[in-house]
């Protein structure tokens, strides 16, 4: 590919107390390969150094004018981030990355090469893991030596393919133009990679172009639902059954209304996947309805121990004062 042919291309990358990883996050964006591009590093207001550190590493290369730092006045979370990235971007095409993970120096061009080749709107790639001295955790998202499944049926059935990764998601402006980021879903990956294959299909990369890190102050959902035990990761998992359950309602919804907005564009999409979307929707709120109960269940059994408990103490602390009162 290229550079003349090439198009240009916006990379967001999203930090927020990072000033532990993000100086080899920066490394990794300035080795890309791929030319033209655009690179915002947004940084929401970070409390810590990420700011100063990302300045420094910037000020070593002066002849890097196709990146620039923007610091948000004010802490606008994950969503007000990715919109705010757009926003300051003029790329056809963009790619969103993080601040605490790390860019192999060949991912932009291997996400462009696959967009331009397949001919979609959105492209994901696979990562290693790694902790937080970036040492390796012998694990990847999906297995690299096979083929992961980013089909739109298995996305319309279970909510979820291989395409619904966030740390380093890329997509057409278009995407984000036609459908923006609903306020009422939590996460943007899951709904996404849907909004692509409305639009003309999405794919993923098996190869692993980042590395991704794993570390205390991680927002995935998954990872902190790993790290808790008992209580805690039952109500962990519950909440992650409920954002699935409104994104298969979003779902839904999103293709009914495009249906009859565009029949002669959608109609035999609706036709296609509203089975697989009735299953969805309908795993969604039993495995929602199950996770609830569990967590109810678990919560009356503590309660309980914390009744019997305080019973005890108290019987123990009546026969005391009868003992002292002797």
């Amino acid at each position: 590919m290229g550079v003349a042919e090439s198009p240009l291309i916006s990379l967001i990358v999203s930090c927020y107390n990072h000033e532990q990883f993000v100086a080899e996050a920066i490394g990794g964006v300035l080795s890309q390969t791929y030319r033209p591009l655009e690179i915002i590093i947004l940084d929401d207001c970070s409390t810590d150094r990420t700011a100063d550190i990302v300045r420094a590493k910037l000020a070593e290369r002066p002849d890097r004018l196709d990146i620039r730092l923007v610091r948000n006045p004010v802490n606008v979370g994950t969503r007000g981030n990715l919109q705010r990235g757009i926003s300051l971007t003029t790329g056809a095409f963009i790619a969103v990355a993080c601040g605490d993970d790390i860019l192999g120096a060949e991912a932009v061009s291997e996400v462009a090469r696959v967009w331009r080749e397949e001919n979609v709107t959105l492209v994901a790639a696979n990562a290693d893991y790694i902790d937080a001295d970036s040492q390796p955790l012998g694990r990847t998202y999906r297995d690299p030596q096979g083929r992961a499944d980013d089909s739109f049926e298995t996305i319309a059935r279970d909510g979820v393919n291989a395409c619904c990764f966030g740390p380093f998601l890329c997509f057409e402006r278009e995407l984000y133009d036609t459908f923006g980021c609903p306020a009422e879903l939590e996460v943007f990956d899951i709904i996404a990679p849907f909004y692509a294959y409305l639009l003309k299909g999405a794919r993923f990369i098996d190869k692993p172009l980042i590395k991704y890190r794993v570390h205390g102050g991680n927002t995935s959902h998954s990872l902190i639902a790993e790290r808790l035990s008992g209580i805690d990761r039952l109500s962990a998992e519950e909440h992650m059954k409920s954002i699935h359950l409104a994104h298969a309602v979003h779902a839904r919804d999103t293709v009914l209304r495009l249906s009859n907005e565009q029949p002669e564009r959608y109609q035999e999409v609706k036709d296609r996947i509203w089975p697989l979307l009735d299953i969805w929707l309908w795993e969604s709120a039993r495995k929602f309805a199950n996770a609830r109960a569990e967590l109810n269940q678990m919560r009356r059994a503590t309660e309980k121990q914390a009744t019997g408990r305080n019973r005890l103490g108290r019987s123990i602390a009546k026969f005391i004062r009868q003992l002292k009162g002797r």
